[in-house]
């Protein structure tokens, strides 16, 4: 995800903007890549019930950072297959 915001509080506001959606869900896991890349992160046991997880997680990340007058770009990386066998 590539998030900013120009504001005096823009970081206050993406940081708690982003803290709000990993305390919902524990599988979630966002990882700061360096302004203004984040990397969203989800376990789970099959690509399904992930996917579902991940459509509502980034309207509303991308609800709340405009709203605040933001900018939010979300691009998918490839599946990285963590699991141990």
């Amino acid at each position: 995800m590539e998030i900013t915001n120009n504001k005096s509080n823009g970081v206050e506001i993406i940081k708690k903007t982003l803290l709000d959606i990993i305390k919902k869900d524990s599988t979630i896991d966002i990882t700061y890549l360096g302004a203004p890349k984040y990397r969203l992160s989800i376990n789970s046991e099959d690509f399904k019930s992930a996917e579902k997880l991940l459509k509502p997680i980034i309207e509303e990340i991308e609800t709340v950072i405009e709203k605040n007058k933001g900018t939010f770009k979300f691009t998918r990386e490839d599946s990285k297959k963590t699991r141990d066998n």
